[in-house]
């Protein structure tokens, strides 16, 4: 008979969520997978959460699934701006076994039984995932288990993003400058691009490695859109990051943009799928 634990060995759960095939879970060590699992930070530095529990289930002694949850330490208001005053219920992870629905509706059940009192709870909430998984919190479109216990449970689809991949192999010359600010506590970076000393654009960027970088938005100036110059600032951000060891450069938007998409599709990235947050009304 399957038991809901909080006595687990985390390295099962490394383990159990690295074999969860998604294109967001970096080859991070088990270290680096710890601390941000259980003291995750944003990319100013702030904490996540102000509380986080883990309960797993096991099957005669091997690890059938495990949930993560707690409340988040700030939330952002009407403005978008980020508040203290404001806490989000959160179902940070969810996974389990394909054959196992009966252990997801434990964990699941357990969540809820702390969450609940909330009016609404959230789960898969993208700013709140793991940073070592470039803070992608949602999920991937291959979980369609997961996806399945959710909807039966009452959670609904809030958003849906596509994600995109893209392996650094060379240097382009651009007449794009770029003007790189230091890095954050989270290690994110601001750059700015020009073109003959006039600022054209931005972005920031993710290093989750020494390899690897995540976008976390890209923009040029409304006046200059349609003219190249965004397939110009990708290409020079691009050899920016491979000539300082990048390999790997991944991002995401949402599924209704299509100008993004196609922005990103045209500047060799590879649709990778789908991914996914979900939120229950109680």
């Amino acid at each position: 008979m399957l038991k809901i634990t909080d006595t687990y060995n985390l390295k099962d759960i490394y383990d159990f969520q690295l074999s969860f095939k998604t294109p967001y879970f970096f080859d991070v060590d088990f270290e680096d997978w710890k601390k941000s699992f259980e003291e995750d930070t944003d990319g100013e530095g702030r904490k996540l959460f102000k509380e986080l529990f883990v309960k797993a289930v096991y099957d005669n002694g091997i690890l059938a699934g495990f949930v993560q949850y707690g409340k988040t330490a700030f939330g952002f208001n009407d403005n978008g701006e980020i508040s203290s005053d404001i806490s989000y219920p959160i179902i940070r992870n969810l996974y389990f076994r394909e054959d196992r629905a009966d252990a997801g509706k434990l964990l699941l059940s357990e969540a809820m039984k702390n969450l609940g009192t909330d009016k609404q709870v959230y789960a898969f909430f993208h700013y709140f995932g793991m940073t070592c998984f470039a803070r992608h919190g949602k999920l991937f479109e291959n979980h369609a288990h997961i996806d399945a216990l959710l909807k039966e449970q009452g959670f609904e689809i809030e958003h849906e993003n596509v994600y995109y991949s893209f392996i650094l192999t060379e240097s382009k010359n651009s007449e794009v400058t770029l003007t790189a600010g230091g890095l954050t506590k989270g290690n994110h970076q601001y750059i700015e691009f020009g073109i003959d000393g006039n600022q054209v654009g931005g972005c920031e960027v993710h290093y989750l490695s020494d390899t690897t970088a995540y976008l976390r938005w890209i923009y040029v100036n409304g006046d200059i859109v349609g003219k190249g110059i965004g397939t110009k600032c990708m290409n020079a951000l691009k050899t920016f990051l491979y000539e300082n060891s990048i390999t790997r450069f991944d991002t995401d938007t949402a599924l209704d943009n299509t100008v993004a998409q196609h922005y990103y599709e045209k500047n060799g990235f590879t649709r990778e799928g789908i991914t996914r947050s979900y939120f229950k009304i109680n």
